[in-house]
């Protein structure tokens, strides 16, 4: 007499089959993230220190180019590399001096690109960068960035693209002065003293195309198991009426 398996055990190993893919359908690894937090806000705010934490994403993050303002600049910058890392500064001739407390500036560092020295785990990384000067105004500080990983993949965060060129994936970095310091901040007391609030600006925003494939996904997930279990009601009821 042939025996055969219960239905249940089958149904259960493809319900088994089905959990790790629905849980990674809302956990899959997004890209390298970027946000920046300053010591100060205030325009004209002199000594500034202003920290850019880069998070990686499915790969290890190798290389960060920051391009600076020109327009409205950072006078007196220099930065230093992580431990790992190594870093490198471009100057740029302004077109006209820019006013400073300590005269006229003529040249300011227009690119900080750090590299990675040696290979890594993956994981946030903070690049420091300090400003003698911040410009004043109550306009928003723009910054360039674009990041390199170990597979050899480019992520920008810009405002500006090639004409007929993609879109990048990320807006530029806006350093809003003068915003007064945030609740959150205030509640749980940054590091970085009173002189004013840490502002972050948006790091990765999840695309309209991303949420709908991880929504289309859960939910296809959802329709497979509502069958099989339909399924499995309907063997144990005909082995009732059998019995």
């Amino acid at each position: 007499m042939t025996t055969r398996a219960p239905a249940g055990g089958a149904v259960v190993v493809l319900l088994l089959a089905f959990v790790p893919w629905v849980l990674g359908a809302g956990s899959a690894p997004d890209g390298p993230g970027l946000v920046v937090e300053p010591d100060r806000v205030e325009p004209g705010a002199r000594d500034v220190t202003l920290t850019f934490r880069l998070t990686d994403g499915a790969v290890p993050v190798t290389g960060l180019e920051l391009r600076l303002p020109t327009g409205r600049p950072l006078v007196g910058v220099t930065a230093q590399a992580p431990p790992g890392w190594a870093v490198d500064l471009t100057t740029t001739a302004l077109p006209a001096p820019a006013p400073s407390a300590d005269g006229p500036v003529t040249e300011i560092v227009s690119t900080v690109a750090w590299t990675a020295s040696q290979p890594r785990a993956a994981g946030a990384v903070d690049f420091t960068v300090h400003a003698d000067l911040l410009p004043e105004g109550a306009g928003p500080v723009r910054f360039r960035a674009a990041c390199t990983d170990a597979a050899g993949n480019r992520v920008e965060w810009t405002d500006s693209w090639a004409e007929g060129g993609s879109k990048p994936a990320h807006d530029a970095l806006k350093l809003a002065l003068g915003v007064p310091r945030p609740a959150a901040a205030q509640a749980h007391g940054d590091h970085h003293g009173d002189h004013g609030a840490p502002v972050a600006a948006p790091a990765t925003v999840a695309s309209p195309s991303g949420v709908a494939a991880t929504a289309g996904g859960a939910l296809a997930a959802a329709a497979a198991l509502v069958v099989l279990l339909r399924a499995l009601a309907r063997r144990q009821r005909r082995h009732l009426d059998r019995g």
